[in-house]
């Protein structure tokens, strides 16, 4: 009886322990980066959620409705997003990987979907906004609302708050321009317009 592995069953077992040591890499990154304290989302949280994911509070990571969405736009050649979630974004950002392929999208989604079963809400959103990535040199909302407004986030004004959500689509140049200005402004408004649609399914 032939006790030895096909090179098949080799190729694929070599892949799934890497897959399995990347996890875990990348679930020891992010586990040094979560905080460990609990608090109740800020208005500036539900603003980021008004333009970045509407649904954040009410799945585990992936959004079906958004990527079925975003599939049937794809089918029709319409203009279509990425349908990734904050979870999503989180993961993208502490990992460092930039390259766009559905295998490294499925990758994130595991990622997203095991980090949803570890962690809080609270605590993967809090992740997120000290490592997001507003603009040259700013990284972090505390490094953000500082260098724009020179206050810390707690004392600003709703549209300033939704200025700062709007940056994580469009983050801030080293030198804005009027036509920057202009698209952030009206990015903010369209935050504070849609906050209302931002539903907590834990009230």
């Amino acid at each position: 009886m032939n006790h030895h592995k096909s090179p098949r069953n080799g190729k694929l077992y070599h892949r799934l322990r890497a897959l399995l040591i990347n996890l875990n890499k990348d679930l020891w990154r992010i586990a040094s980066k979560i905080p460990t304290f609990e608090a109740e989302f800020d208005e500036f949280d539900y603003l980021v959620m008004a333009i970045e994911d509407r649904r954040y509070l009410n799945h585990r990571g992936i959004d079906i409705v958004s990527i079925g969405r975003e599939t049937v736009k794809m089918l029709l050649r319409k203009k279509h997003g990425g349908a990734s979630t904050i979870d999503m974004q989180m993961v993208r950002t502490l990992t460092n990987y930039r390259e766009v392929t559905i295998r490294r999208k499925l990758y994130e989604m595991t990622l997203a979907l095991i980090v949803n079963f570890k962690y809080t809400k609270f605590q993967i959103m809090k992740c997120y906004m000290d490592n997001a990535f507003f603009g040259s040199h700013l990284i972090g909302i505390t490094s953000a609302s500082q260098c724009v407004y020179g206050r810390p986030l707690s004392s600003l004004t709703e549209f300033e708050k939704a200025r700062l959500a709007a940056m994580l689509l469009k983050p801030r140049p080293r030198t804005p321009s009027a036509e920057w200005e202009s698209a952030i402004d009206a990015r903010a408004t369209y935050a504070q317009s849609r906050r209302r649609l931002v539903k907590n399914s834990n009230k």
